[in-house]
C-alpha cells in the first residue's frame, strides 16, 4: 500500500504545491516543488522528515520554487537525515547546488544529485520514476549552457565533507569553495513525472511446490525471490510454478505546466499516452495557465476514470496555512488593536471551473471571479473525479490481481476551516481582555492596515519576522521593514523604505499583512535591502524580495535597488539572479559591507586553485580562489556608496564587524529627515552578535534614535549566549544603555521560547521607550513603548500555547529516545538524553 499526501498547497503562506508519497513502511518520498515556508508548514502540520530520502522536483528550479529546499536541508541533516538524493530534469540541478556553498555545509551528509534526461528512469525498491522533460517550444527544447560536471561535483563535494578538517568552518576563508561559478541562465524547459510502483511478488504456494517435488529449504526461499531453480533430477522450476499471480499498483502522473504553450506542448506529448492503469494525474499550474476549455481538452486526453488533482492560484483557497501564529497575533491585537493587522484571504477564484465540475466552496471568505472568456466550461469528466488539490487530501493506492483493476482510493480530510468568530471565542474569550471584543478586535479590523496608515512624518517598523535558527510555529526567521518619511521643500512627505535581514518566507508575511496595492507602494519606495551575516536564518528570503521589487518596478527603467551585503552573498546573487532574469541583476547595485567599515582597511588576497591533497594541477580561469575579498575588479565602490547616500539622503552608513560569524556585521545610518537637512535619525541594527560595547555602543552606534538588537536567550542562559555567539536580554539592554539609544526594540528571540521572551530579571532599560519584537508588530516611532503597559498580560495569554508546547516536546523527546533504541546504537543509553535535549532545544 502507498499513500499520497498533498502537505503544501498554493496560498499566500506558500506558493507551490508539494506531494508526500509514503509506503506501508513508513519511507517517504517529497514530488514537487519547494517553496519558501515548506519547512515551517511542516512544523505547524507535523510532517516528520524521518525516512526521508528522495525529493523529486518538479518544473524549474527558478526561486519561487525551490527556496524553501537549502532550509528543508540543512534541517533534514541536523535531525539525522544523511543520506538524501534529489531529483530534477533540469540540467542546472548541480549549479543551484553549488550556488548555495557559502551558507550550506554540513560534514558527513551524503547529498546526491540525479539530473535526469527526458523519459530517464530511476528505479528503487519501491517504485519507478519516469521523467518527462517538457519544453514550451515547439523544437526539441530550449538550449542552454551547462555547467562544468567536474568543477561542480567538485564544490558540491566541499559543501558535504566525509571527514572535515576543522569542527568550525567558514566558507569565505576555503581556497576550494571561493570559486566563481560560470553565468548561466535559467532552462525553460519544466520536469514532470509518471510513477509505477512495483508489483507484489504473488505468495509462495507451498501445496503447489511440493506436488513438483521441490524440497524445504532454500530452494524455497529462491523461488520466493523470482529466480528459476532445478532439482536433482535435473528438472527446472520456474517462480510462477509455485506463486500466485504478482498483485500491481496503478501508476500516476504528475505534470508541472508552467504556462499555454506547456499545456499545448505536454497535450501533443500525451495525446498517444498509455492510460490503462493510470490511477491518478496531479496538475501543478501556475497563474500563467489560463483556465480554459484548451486546459479542459487536455485534462480529458486522460480519460473519466481517473481522478484529476488541480493546483492552480485561482483554484486552491487562500487558506492559512500558519494558523498557530494567526492565533498568537490575534491575541496580541487583542491587546494592542493597532499594533498588528490581521493576516488577510486573499481569494480570486474561477467560478467558470467550480461549476464545470459542480465544486462548492462553503466558506464565507471565498471570493470568486468570473472571466468573460470563459464563462461557460464544459467536461465529460465527472465532477467527482476532479479534486481541487487541499493539504492532507490523500490517496490511497492498493495493489489488486492481474485480472482487477487498480484500486485508488481518496481520503479526504476533515480539517476545520479557519474562522474568526469561532477562533476568537476559543482562545480570546477566555482571557477575559477587557478591552477587546470580537467588533472591535476582528469584525471592524479585518483587510485594514495599521502601517503607514497615511502619510506622516513618524518612522515606522514592522518587524516582519522575530525568531532565531530556523522557522517555527510561532515565530519566522528574523526580518524587519522600516518606513523613513522624508519631507519636501513644498511639505510633501515621500517615503522611503529599507530591510534588514530577510529570512525565509520573508515575502509570505508580506503578503499576508498587505494588499495588493499595498505591497506596490512598499515596493515601488523600497530603496536598500541589508544582511548582517550568511547564517540562512537572515537570508533565504532576500531573493524573492528582489524578485517581487522587480515586479512592482520593472516599468521604471531607472530604478534599483542598493543591496549592501557580505562579499560572498554577492557571489550567490550573481549567480542566482540570472536564473531568476538577467534584467533583474542589471538592477541590483552591491555594495560590500566591508567597504562601509569605519576603520576599513583594503587589504587584498588571492590564491590559485590547487586540488586539496596535492592531487592534481587545476590552474584554470574558473578555479581562482578569492580567499580574503572581491577586491579584484574595483576595490571600494566610492560611485556606487555616493548613489545611494544620494538617492536615500543618508548622512552617515557605517558598519563594524559583529562578535559572531567571520563576514558579520552591525550596522548605523543617519538620515536626513527633510530637505533643509534640519532633523536626522539615527538607526542601529545589531544583527546577530556578542554584546560589542567598544565598536557598536560607543563608536558607531552612539546616541542613535532606534537600536534594534539581538536578544536570542534569557539571562539564565549566559554560557549557551557565550557558546553560540548571541546575546542574553541583560547584554542587548546593556549594549542599549552604553548607546544612549534613544528607543530600543528587542528581537530574533530562541525558537525555544517561541511567545514571550523573559519580561522579569532584566536590568533598567535607560532608552525612553521599548519594546519586545512579535511577528507582525507594527510600531511608530513616537508610540514604541506603548506595549509597556501590557507587560503583566503577556505571559498570561500565551499559558495555553506553553502548556501545548511542553507537552509537544515531551513526546519528541520519547519519538527520539525510540528512534535511538530502534536502531539499536550502543551509546544509546550513554547518549540518550543529550541528543534528546539537543534535538529538542535546537527548534
Amino acid at each position: 500500500m502507498f499513500s499520497i499526501t498533498p502537505v503544501v498547497v498554493p496560498s499566500s503562506d506558500t506558493r507551490n504545491p508539494l506531494l508526500l508519497l509514503q509506503t506501508n513502511h513508513g519511507e517517504k518520498y517529497l514530488i514537487g516543488n519547494i517553496p519558501e515556508g515548506t519547512q515551517r508548514s511542516f512544523i505547524e502540520s507535523k510532517v516528520k522528515l524521518s525516512k526521508l530520502k528522495n525529493i523529486f522536483l518538479t518544473g524549474t528550479l527558478q526561486w519561487d520554487r525551490i527556496g524553501g529546499l537549502p532550509g528543508l536541508l540543512l534541517t533534514a541533516a541536523d535531525q539525522g537525515r544523511n543520506d538524501i538524493t534529489f531529483h530534477s530534469g533540469n540540467q542546472l540541478l548541480d549549479f543551484m547546488i553549488a550556488s548555495w556553498r557559502y551558507f550550506v555545509y554540513r560534514p558527513k551528509v551524503n547529498l546526491k544529485y540525479n539530473i535526469l534526461s527526458d523519459n530517464e528512469i530511476y528505479h528503487d525498491k519501491h517504485l519507478t520514476v519516469r521523467a518527462f522533460v517538457i519544453s514550451p517550444y515547439n523544437s526539441s527544447g530550449y538550449k542552454s549552457s551547462v555547467p562544468d560536471k567536474e568543477i561542480m561535483d567538485d564544490v558540491i563535494s566541499k559543501m558535504f565533507p566525509e571527514n572535515p578538517i576543522q569542527k568550525r568552518f567558514t566558507p569565505g576563508f576555503d581556497p576550494y569553495l571561493n570559486i566563481s561559478l560560470p553565468c548561466m541562465e535559467d532552462q525553460r524547459n519544466s520536469t514532470s513525472y509518471e510513477i509505477c510502483f512495483n508489483p507484489i511478488r504473488g505468495r509462495f504456494q507451498l501445496k503447489k511446490a511440493l506436488e513438483l517435488g521441490i524440497p524445504k529449504g532454500p530452494l524455497f526461499a529462491r523461488l520466493s525471490k523470482g529466480e528459476t531453480v532445478k532439482l536433482e533430477d535435473g528438472s527446472e522450476i520456474k517462480p510462477q510454478q509455485v506463486l500466485d499471480e504478482d498483485r500491481k499498483f496503478c501508476k500516476i502522473l504528475i505534470l508541472d505546466l508552467l504556462d499555454d504553450n506547456f499545456v499545448n506542448n505536454a497535450f501533443l506529448r500525451f495525446r498517444e499516452y498509455d492510460t490503462s492503469d493510470l490511477g491518478a494525474v496531479y496538475y501543478f499550474l501556475t497563474e500563467n495557465v489560463h483556465i480554459n476549455s484548451s486546459l479542459i481538452e487536455f485534462m480529458e486526453l486522460f480519460g473519466s476514470n481517473v481522478d484529476h488533482f488541480v493546483s492552480h492560484p485561482r483554484l486552491c483557497p487562500d487558506h492559512l496555512v500558519f494558523k498557530g501564529s494567526t492565533i498568537t497575533t490575534l491575541k496580541l491585537k487583542s491587546l494592542q488593536v493597532h499594533n498588528y493587522n490581521l493576516p488577510r484571504i486573499n481569494d480570486d477564484l474561477a467560478k467558470e471551473f467550480y461549476e464545470c465540475f459542480n465544486k462548492n466552496l462553503d466558506n464565507s471568505f471565498v471570493k470568486f471571479n468570473n472571466s468573460p472568456l470563459n464563462s461557460s466550461l464544459s467536461s465529460v469528466i465527472p465532477g467527482n473525479k476532479v479534486h481541487i488539490l487541499e493539504v492532507n487530501n490523500s490517496i490511497q493506492l492498493d495493489a489488486c490481481s492481474a485480472n482487477t483493476s487498480p484500486k485508488v482510493t481518496c481520503l479526504k480530510s476533515h480539517l476545520d476551516h479557519f474562522d474568526w468568530e469561532t477562533t476568537y471565542n476559543k482562545h480570546v474569550v477566555p482571557l477575559n481582555i477587557s478591552a477587546s471584543s470580537f467588533e472591535n478586535t476582528v469584525k471592524s479590523e479585518l483587510n485594514i492596515n495599521h502601517f503607514n496608515e497615511k502619510p506622516n512624518k513618524d518612522v515606522e517598523v514592522v518587524t516582519l519576522g522575530t525568531g532565531s535558527a530556523l522557522p517555527s510555529k510561532y515565530r519566522n526567521v528574523l526580518s524587519s521593514l522600516l518606513k523613513i518619511p522624508y519631507t519636501q521643500s513644498d511639505s510633501k512627505i515621500i517615503d522611503r523604505y529599507i530591510m534588514l535581514d530577510a529570512g525565509e518566507n520573508t515575502i509570505g508575511t508580506m503578503r499576508r499583512l498587505f494588499d495588493e496595492q499595498q505591497l506596490s507602494v512598499i515596493f515601488k519606495n523600497l530603496k536598500l535591502l541589508y544582511l548582517s551575516h550568511q547564517h540562512a536564518d537572515h537570508h533565504l528570503g532576500i531573493i524573492s524580495i528582489l524578485t517581487n521589487w522587480y515586479k512592482y518596478n520593472k516599468s521604471d527603467p531607472n530604478k534599483k535597488i542598493y543591496l549592501v551585503i557580505p562579499w560572498q552573498y554577492n557571489k550567490f546573487i550573481e549567480e542566482c539572479l540570472p536564473l531568476e532574469g538577467r534584467e533583474l541583476l542589471s538592477r541590483v547595485v552591491y555594495i560590500n559591507c566591508e567597504d562601509l567599515l569605519y576603520n576599513f582597511s583594503s587589504d587584498v588576497l588571492s590564491k590559485k586553485y590547487t586540488k586539496a591533497n596535492n592531487d592534481g594541477d587545476y590552474d584554470h580561469p574558473n578555479k581562482r580562489r578569492l580567499v580574503e575579498r572581491d577586491h579584484v575588479k574595483s576595490g571600494i565602490s566610492y560611485s556606487r556608496i555616493y548613489d545611494m547616500f544620494k538617492e536615500l539622503d543618508i548622512v552617515e552608513f557605517q558598519t563594524c564587524r559583529a562578535i559572531h560569524c567571520n563576514w558579520a556585521y552591525s550596522n548605523s545610518i543617519t538620515f536626513h529627515m527633510d530637505e533643509f537637512h534640519k532633523q536626522t535619525f539615527k538607526i542601529s541594527y545589531s544583527g546577530d552578535t556578542r554584546p560589542n560595547v567598544e565598536e557598536f555602543s560607543k563608536h558607531i552606534g552612539l546616541d542613535s534614535d532606534l537600536l534594534i538588537h539581538e536578544a536570542s536567550l534569557e539571562n539564565n542562559l549566559l554560557k549557551d549566549a557565550i557558546k553560540k555567539q548571541h546575546c542574553t536580554i541583560n547584554e542587548a539592554i546593556k549594549v542599549s544603555n552604553e548607546m544612549n539609544a534613544k528607543k530600543l526594540i528587542l528581537t530574533h528571540f530562541s525558537q525555544r521560547y517561541p511567545k514571550v521572551p523573559s519580561l522579569d530579571n532584566n536590568i533598567e532599560v535607560l532608552a525612553s521607550e521599548f519594546c519586545f519584537a512579535f511577528d507582525g508588530l507594527i510600531v511608530k516611532y513616537d508610540r514604541l513603548g506603548d506595549q509597556q503597559k501590557y507587560f503583566s498580560m503577556l505571559n498570561k495569554i500565551f499559558i495555553e500555547e506553553q502548556t501545548m508546547e511542553d507537552i509537544e516536546k515531551s513526546l519528541d523527546s520519547k519519538d527520539i529516545l525510540s528512534d535511538i533504541a530502534m536502531k539499536g546504537n550502543k551509546q544509546a543509553k550513554k547518549g540518550k538524553k543529550k541528543i534528546a535535549s539537543d534535538r529538542i532545544n535546537d527548534l
